[in-house]
């Protein structure tokens, strides 16, 4: 910076256009003047306003407002950036920096029909700008900006194609990755995602502290797996790639999604389903190209949650739509969709009686959360039990996420015509290998459903992304270890035809160990049919069911609700009869005092015990 401060030698050009001033300007960092330091970017900031600053408009640096012609405060310090556009010629839009209230910058892109209606200004004032003129003057500021120049307007995360036919990718926080910076002109992504908390700690601290703990954990391997294959999907030709892991609690499936988004983001921002309820449609657009999270859907969801699951059969996004985004609403994604549920998706459909769609079975593949020896985890890494190792790789996550994708999304832009060639090729010489590694529900063309070549072809798609991060060297895994992972996953995959394991098989196991470690307080009725009830007795037995005293429902598990209710779904709980109420009522003939208590299929769980 020169010796002559730049906002200070601008008060003769202002004073001579005619415009007065509450204050003197004073420079970005004038010396003695007892003002507090500037960052370099504010100061940068406040030099591209300095000389963008259109005619007839001045700067108050004391009360940091922009002045008009004839000095009255028209908002806080704000520049343009550029005008974007959509490369049709449409869409034309405002990008602009602002000092906000509390000190720090934030930029936002208005569209200029916007400008027109005025509830622009309420954005950007949300958002920490200082306004003392009505929409119309701030507007008019604005748009006296000339000297700018043009960009290209995104108004959707994912690959972005200029009319110079250049590709560059945009993640939903707005930050763009150019294959060429030098040449590429400037992309803006209208709306972007809050980019707080979206990093922390190093690449290298998150390979040391969280990949490393996936090592022997094929689940975890290939959840950080997905989070790369999105980017991957606009190469392969494929559209939707969704997993939902099922299972009972306690099995690792939140875990494995937070675990997902902390390659890209903080994993704290993992959302439930439940909020796809109205906003599917923002959080695919978001995660275009890239990956959906959703947590916990519901065994018995609601209406409007349930339009939001088909939705994705048809690579399409529920509830409300922005229309200046989505004109005619025929928007289609590309994502990767990992969820979690206690029951699989083709179950939950069958609760509300529907089938399930073939394109849903082919876009949304359950896998049970119940495989590993400890849930979904195998190698706790000398931790004494899976809580202990959850916990740990949680509180890492924490410290250390958000820099796995966008050192990916380097490497791809770097060299994207040899990445889609090498993806080809492979594809088609990993997916035939994986398509033996499919239960043999999938190979039956009889069945409905998907075919067994699109599936194995998501798996592969998946496999070869982790891999190819690994040679990159961001990954810290032996080769061949993701498409390994790839292909056990691929093994635990379930037609949904396959609605006779529906995560129930632990719970079953479990009641059949709680039965035989209380035996003794279980009565068989077949050897005493005058059987009555004694102060420690459990409950009864007889040829066909188990019968277990109500009042100690609570000792069969964590959450003896949910077990319940999964075990009457799959028939093994068989209720009385009764309006709501899933408890049966003995008959005198069995016990004279007629006990209420919860009746069991024995072959069932007797079955599960072998």
């Amino acid at each position: 910076m020169n010796d002559i401060d730049p906002l200070a030698a601008m008060s003769d050009q202002v004073d001579a256009d005619g415009v007065t001033r509450d204050s003197q300007v004073d420079g970005p960092h004038e010396r003695g003047a007892g003002r507090d330091p500037v960052s370099p970017e504010i100061e940068a900031f406040l030099e591209e306003l300095h000389h963008g600053l259109p005619r007839g408009y001045g700067i108050d640096m004391d009360d940091k407002v922009i002045l008009d012609a004839e000095g009255y405060s028209v908002c806080g310090l704000m520049r343009v950036i550029s005008f974007p556009r959509r490369p049709d010629g449409s869409g034309y839009a405002v990008e602009v920096e602002f000092l906000a209230r509390d000190g720090r910058l934030h930029r936002a892109t208005v569209s200029q029909g916007d400008l027109t209606r005025g509830s622009f200004l309420a954005d950007l004032v949300d958002h920490g700008l200082a306004s003392y003129m009505a929409a119309p003057h701030v507007a008019r500021y604005l748009m006296a900006w000339d000297g700018r120049r043009y960009g290209w307007r995104a108004d959707q995360a994912g690959w972005f194609r200029s009319p110079e036919d250049g590709m560059s990718f945009v993640r939903a926080d707005g930050a763009v990755h150019y294959a060429d910076r030098t040449t590429a002109e400037r992309v803006v992504l209208v709306g972007p995602r809050a980019k707080g908390g979206q990093a922390a700690g190093s690449l290298q601290g998150w390979q040391e502290e969280v990949a490393a703990q996936a090592v022997g954990n094929p689940a975890l391997i290939f959840a950080i797996s997905t989070a790369l294959a999105g980017p991957l999907l606009r190469i392969a030709g494929i559209e939707t790639v969704g997993v939902n892991l099922f299972g009972p609690s306690a099995t690792g499936k939140s875990l494995l999604l937070r675990l997902a988004i902390s390659a890209a983001g903080d994993p704290a921002s993992l959302i439930p389903w439940s909020a796809a309820e109205t906003g599917l449609h923002r959080q695919s657009t978001e995660a275009q190209d890239g990956l959906l999270a959703l947590d916990a859907l519901p065994r018995d969801p609601g209406a409007k949650l349930l339009k939001a699951l088909l939705a994705l059969g048809d690579d399409g996004g529920a509830g409300r739509v922005d229309a200046s985004r989505d004109p005619d609403g025929s928007r289609r994604f590309r994502r990767i969709v990992l969820s979690t549920s206690e029951l699989p998706v083709s179950a939950l459909l069958q609760r509300k009686k529907k089938s399930s769609p073939a394109a849903l079975a082919l876009r949304m593949i359950d896998i049970p959360a119940t495989q590993g020896r400890h849930g979904l985890l195998d190698d706790l890494h000398e931790h004494s039990d899976s809580l202990t190792f959850a916990r740990a790789l949680e509180a890492a996550m924490r410290r250390r996420h958000g820099h796995l994708l966008p050192a990916f999304l380097d490497h791809l832009v770097a060299d994207l015509g040899q990445v889609t060639t090498d993806l080809r090729e492979a594809l088609r010489t990993l997916a035939p290998r994986i398509a033996t590694e499919l239960p043999p529900s999938f190979e039956d063309p009889a069945s409905a459903g998907p075919t067994l070549h699109l599936i194995a072809e998501r798996f592969a798609l998946i496999g070869y992304a982790g891999e190819m991060a690994t040679a990159f060297g961001l990954l810290p895994w032996p080769a061949g270890t993701a498409r390994s992972a790839a292909r056990h996953m691929a093994r635990l995959a379930r037609h949904p035809a396959q609605t006779r394991d529906t995560g129930v098989t632990p719970l079953l196991r479990s009641l059949r160990s709680y039965l035989d470690r209380n035996a003794d307080r279980i009565i068989d009725l077949e050897a005493d049919r005058t059987a009555g009830m004694r102060d420690d007795t459990l409950g009864w037995r007889d040829e066909d069911h188990v019968y277990l005293r109500s009042d100690q429902a609570r000792d069969l598990d964590d959450d003896p609700h949910a077990f319940l209710e999964t075990l009457s779904d799959c028939g093994a709980l068989k209720p009385g009869g009764e309006a709501r109420s899933r408890q049966y009522k003995l008959p005198a003939t069995k016990v004279a005092s007629r006990p209420r208590v919860y009746r069991f299929d024995r072959r069932m769980i007797e079955a599960e015990g072998k």
